[in-house]
């Protein structure tokens, strides 16, 4: 694992490492922090100066533009985030992204609108697409009687493109209000008696914003007072979870990661982090780099690898095993099964692809604990099906049929299993079970 310019902070972060167990049921660690980076220093950790004010002392938004004038390098980062295309505004033609999002573009609006019609596109870049019509309301299949989401292609469920049906359910039209843009753009603003604006005069956005998008001062605060001192480095930068949190927790509780439909609601990772033992005192960059995209720049974004911590831990039989099921190709790693697919963004895999009892949605999961009691997802959820279950410790589990299941189904080339008793059984204590001679760091231990 190195920084922006190819130093490697492993021995730093072996220096820090105090973890003391797997990922298993059960079994704690502590984390590791490894020294921050900015996204193209000299290798050495930044200064911050203001990690507790993001107005940056009542600065006033300059935009993205004025910050790409001298942050050239991360601005290059960050063009291939996701963050930055989250909300797109449509000129009368489909919004355009980098070359790098192999998988993004939006060819056309829903059923009977062109896009004329269209003002806004949410997301289209990594998983899905909603449409905003010319009064600032989103598209819903139950108003307008036509499927209104475009869901991108996803191999690993096995998703293509398609539309898709959003909110049948609808009866009204639906607002585009602060709830929803406050994590779709850069300077979002709240309706209000002493503010009762709306976004580009459109009587379905319910508040404003400076940018669309999830641009730099989104999460550094407005820069205008940055501009004549950037040597004083006051922006203000917060690389605690929580921070992440704000937008990455559905609910107004962290401590309760939403579910329906049997998956993980998208955009609960922090209250995932939360109970994962010991990997819920982790910062968000402590594994990633916030100007890197992990769909698109995968190499680049993670900073700490599971094996930087977990050093010499086995793979419990799947070390060089590459899964195979029709095109689709994934060389089995530890988030191949402790980060599997249980949340749910767009689409889920049908049983073409996982078979009758496996599960698959389309996002990683932060939850990195399996639980090999759990066989079947539904005792993965609360009884209502609204919620993570949690045992006594506040720490969740993954079922056996997002973590096992989604491969070992007779579809591909992995192995499929006959019981889900012989599943558990070889699921419970399996990093035990098969440890490598040269493991430094075991279950247990």
């Amino acid at each position: 694992m190195r920084n922006e310019n190819g130093l490697s902070w492993n021995s730093r972060a072996k220096f820090a490492v105090a973890m003391a167990g797997g990922l298993l049921w059960g079994v704690s660690c502590v984390p590791v922090a490894p020294p921050p980076d900015d996204g193209g220093g000299d290798g050495a950790p930044p200064t911050y100066n203001n990690t507790d004010d993001p107005t940056n002392k009542s600065a006033t938004y300059i935009g993205a533009d004025a910050c790409r004038a001298c942050h050239s390098n991360i601005n290059e980062m960050h063009s291939i985030h996701g963050h930055g295309h989250k909300l797109t505004a449509v000129q009368g033609e489909p919004p355009e992204f980098p070359e790098e999002g192999v998988r993004a573009g939006v060819p056309d609006p829903p059923e009977g609108f062109t896009w004329a019609d269209i003002a806004y596109v949410i997301g289209g870049y990594t998983r899905k697409a909603r449409f905003i019509d010319n009064e600032g309301y989103i598209l819903t299949t139950g108003v307008d009687e036509v499927d209104t989401q475009w869901n991108l292609s996803f191999p690993p469920n096995g998703t293509v493109p398609s539309f898709a049906a959003y909110e049948p359910q609808a009866t009204t039209r639906k607002p585009y209000d602060y709830s929803c843009f406050v994590c779709h753009t850069t300077g979002a603003k709240p309706q209000d008696e002493d503010f009762p604006e709306f976004q580009d005069n459109r009587p379905g956005i319910v508040g404003t914003w400076e940018e669309p998008g999830v641009q730099c001062e989104a999460c550094h605060g407005p820069g205008s007072h940055h501009i004549p001192n950037p040597e004083a480095r006051d922006i203000f930068v917060d690389v605690k979870a929580s921070a992440c949190g704000t937008c990455h927790t559905r609910g107004s509780d962290p401590n309760i990661i939403e579910s329906a439909g049997g998956y993980i609601k998208h955009h609960e990772q922090w209250p995932e982090l939360l109970a994962s033992g010991g990997h819920a005192d982790f910062d968000c960059t402590t594994c990633h780099n916030p100007h890197r995209s992990a769909n698109y720049d995968l190499a680049n974004a993670i900073r700490n690898q599971c094996t930087d911590c977990h050093e010499g831990y086995n793979l419990a039989l799947h070390e060089g095993k590459t899964y195979v099921r029709g095109d689709y190709q994934e060389v089995v790693s530890c988030v191949s099964c402790h980060m599997t697919y249980a949340t749910k963004s767009a689409a889920s895999a049908s049983a073409d692809v996982v078979g009758t009892a496996g599960r698959m949605g389309d996002t990683k999961t932060h939850i990195f604990r399996i639980n090999p009691e759990a066989t079947s997802f539904s005792q993965m959820f609360t009884q209502d099906g609204a919620a993570v279950a949690k045992d006594e410790t506040g720490q969740a589990g993954v079922s056996l049929d997002f973590a096992c299941l989604r491969c070992h189904n007779g579809i591909g080339n992995a192995e499929s299993f006959t019981s889900t008793t012989i599943l558990s059984d070889v699921a419970t204590g399996m990093h035990e079970k098969f440890v490598m001679p040269d493991a430094k760091w075991r279950s247990g231990r």
